[in-house]
């Protein structure tokens, strides 16, 4: 106790510089929530501007100057206000844990501010009639009995934040409640030892010293608090990173489907090559000559007395089924399918730019296999279906019609042609050109040659598929 008599002054002088100096470092802090910041601005000016009148008090006790009558008057004073401050910016603090737990405060704190209001009434009164202190002739401070008054309430205070902590105790972290514990009890063992020391101001220098520690902390849990928050945000950007590159992929997926269903239906309409020509020049206008390309006629034999006698979704349901087989087996053996006017099917082979081909063989093979899928037909349904079949070899254009709706077709004499060789053929038959017999003579077998006027063309000679 010697020492901290001997050396408080000096003491004092530098927590109150730490003091100023913590002020201004909260003042500028941004990691710190409004009202906690409020508080401990609050309790580091008061603290300071305790000390201060301390310092002043010490300075001046005993000087029987008119200065001296003053200034140790206005500092004990002073001292008293800063002191019920001091409490009152802790109490402060105290609400702004339980804001930021978003928990209502104790209303005990609430009872903290009536103590706080009454002790100053006293205070104010005490000053002007010597209850708490008076001066001697020399202007020495002289304790009187009311000055057991002003250590109650700033006891009383502390007695009732102690309550309030207790009651909170499950509201309030646990790694500040040792902190707000001793700052709390640590004042009240020092007023009582103060109030045996004349002279002593330990409570003093010990609540400045628990502010001091408590700004430390409120920096530290601070800066855990924003590095928490970064962890956290860091955490939901890598989860919006990868919820993103889900939504990227399943999008990609999702258009890799879409690209392949319009793939798939561009290659139901136009050949393979033509559609990967329009896919990249939409606006180019498509068309090819063919040197040498097979083209197929079929024709269904007395369709239109047919379809008279079935209902429309008959004559529909019946055309598919046909249709379906004929698509099915154009896929299998590689046959361009061109269109479908109607009850008649139109196909080609050798749709390339070599004078030389084997078009005209697959579509030789592919005509007799549609006559083995219209018997299947017909034995696997009531209606008995007869169809023409006509082929022809020979060079035609081919291209895409039309912007929209369009359509791939094959125009020229050998399409012409081909479509007479079915037309003036027999049911069940394979009707086929003089050019397509010289190009698959070696490989199937022919009827004698017939001579058959062709529209346009005079008499030609054609032969029957065997």
């Amino acid at each position: 106790m010697e020492f901290l008599l001997k050396y408080q002054f000096q003491i004092m002088l530098v927590l109150q510089g730490i003091c100023w100096v913590i002020a201004l470092l909260t003042a500028y802090s941004k990691n710190i929530s409004k009202l906690k910041k409020s508080a401990m601005i609050c309790l580091e000016l008061s603290s300071a501007l305790l000390l201060i009148s301390n310092m002043l008090f010490l300075s001046y006790n005993g000087n029987p100057s008119s200065m001296g009558w003053w200034c140790v008057r206005i500092s004990k004073f002073s001292y008293c206000l800063f002191t019920l401050l001091v409490l009152d910016s802790y109490n402060l603090y105290l609400v702004s844990l339980y804001k930021e737990k978003k928990e209502k405060p104790n209303t005990l704190l609430r009872v903290v501010e009536i103590v706080f209001t009454l002790g100053l009434v006293v205070l104010i009164v005490a000053h002007f009639t010597g209850y708490y202190y008076q001066f001697d002739e020399n202007n020495f401070y002289m304790r009187t009995r009311g000055r057991v008054v002003s250590y109650a309430f700033p006891l009383l205070i502390l007695l009732i934040q102690l309550v309030c902590i207790f009651m909170g105790i499950k509201k309030i972290d646990r790694r500040i409640l040792i902190l707000i514990f001793s700052f709390t009890l640590a004042p009240i063992v020092a007023t009582i030892i103060q109030f045996n020391f004349q002279g002593l101001y330990l409570a003093d220098m010990t609540t400045v010293g628990m502010v001091i520690v408590l700004f430390i902390f409120t920096i530290q849990d601070s800066n855990v608090a924003v590095e928490k928050a970064h962890k956290l945000e860091i955490e939901l950007l890598e989860r919006y990173q990868k919820e993103l590159e889900q939504t990227v992929d399943e999008r990609t997926r999702e258009l890799r489907i879409a690209n392949k269903k319009a793939e798939n239906l561009l290659l139901n309409i136009l050949p393979k090559e033509i559609a990967m020509e329009l896919a990249e020049h939409p606006g180019k206008t498509i068309s090819k000559r063919y040197p040498n390309a097979t083209v197929l006629f079929t024709d269904i034999v007395g369709f239109t007395r047919m379809s008279s006698k079935m209902t429309a979704e008959q004559t529909v349901l019946m055309l598919n089924k046909m249709t379906t087989l004929f698509d099915q087996r154009a896929e299998r053996e590689g046959i361009e399918k061109i269109k479908t006017i109607g009850d008649a099917y139109m196909a080609a082979c050798g749709l390339n730019e070599l004078s030389e081909n084997d078009g005209a063989k697959k579509i030789c093979r592919f005509a007799k296999g549609l006559l083995q899928d219209v018997e299947s037909f017909n034995k696997a349904y009531k209606c008995k279906v007869k169809i023409r079949i006509g082929i022809n070899t020979g060079a035609l254009v081919a291209g895409v019609i039309g912007k929209t709706k369009f359509i791939y077709d094959i125009w020229g004499d050998t399409v012409n042609v081909a479509s007479r060789m079915e037309s003036t053929g027999e049911p069940m038959k394979i009707h086929v050109s003089e050019e397509t017999y010289n190009q698959t003579k070696d490989s199937f077998s022919y009827s004698e040659a017939l001579q058959v006027e062709v529209k346009g063309k005079g008499l030609m000679n054609c032969r029957f598929l065997m």
